[in-house]
């Protein structure tokens, strides 16, 4: 498989532009030339084989070779609504859910919480959403939203399946159906999970309690296994 790089502008007259550290990347890291083929996503489902026809200090030029294909988006997104660890587990958690195919990421703040990632922070993890998307050949970048409140989450219109992560809840056999609807929300709390209050406002909102696992797990471990137990179910269906 070709290398792929993210150039999220339309062309102009089937020509691609690469800027700033994805052109420099192009040319310096992986030392393409004028000639080389390589394959440009978008990030919203379009990848489009193109070949490299401008090479300037900061800016690379690519027309395309072939017509752009559509990655159909999944038939049941799921939403990941976590609070977010510290430092590098937080990098590790926003790579990961990219890879496994999480169509949203939602940072929550709790009562508990001790990590608000805002501002450039934000920018730095939609940059690590980037490289996941090329490294594992996703062509839909998941969506990193601003962190809300649990109370605003737990809340918030949703027409699909609602799960939040808790000891006590279903184990994995007996949770509600995924693979079909309009998509699923799994919510997973801070070191020391949920408050009492917080699990009671998620049962009145219609959140269904489930167990991941019969340990306790750290933050960026919860987010995953549950990513991916959904997304099983899911391809299940």
């Amino acid at each position: 498989m070709s290398a792929r790089f993210h150039a999220p502008d339309p062309p102009r007259a089937g020509r691609y532009e690469l800027r700033a550290e994805e052109a420099r990347h192009l040319a310096r890291v992986c030392r393409y030339a004028i000639g080389d083929r390589v394959e440009i996503f978008d990030g919203d489902g379009f990848v489009t084989e193109a070949e490299v026809v401008e090479i300037a200090r900061d800016r690379v030029e690519l027309v395309a070779v072939g017509p752009p294909i559509l990655e159909e988006p999944p038939a049941c997104p799921l939403t990941l609504a976590t609070a977010m660890p510290k430092g590098e587990r937080l990098d590790w958690l926003v790579e990961k859910a990219t890879e496994v195919g999480v169509s949203r990421l939602v940072p929550l703040i709790t009562e508990r919480s001790v990590v608000d990632p805002r501002g450039s922070k934000l920018e730095r993890l939609r940059r690590t959403i980037v490289e996941a998307s090329k490294q594992s050949g996703r062509s839909r970048l998941m969506v990193l939203d601003e962190p809300v409140s649990w109370p605003e989450m737990a809340t918030r219109a949703f027409g699909g399946v609602r799960l939040i992560a808790d000891p006590g809840g279903l184990p994995h056999s007996r949770w509600p159906e995924v693979a079909r609807g309009p998509g699923v929300a799994l919510a997973i709390g801070p070191e020391g999970g949920f408050s009492p209050g917080e699990v009671q406002l998620a049962l009145d909102s219609c959140w269904h309690p489930v167990r991941l696992a019969r340990s306790i797990l750290r933050i960026e471990t919860a987010a995953l296994v549950g990513a991916a137990l959904v997304l099983g179910r899911r391809e299940e269906g």
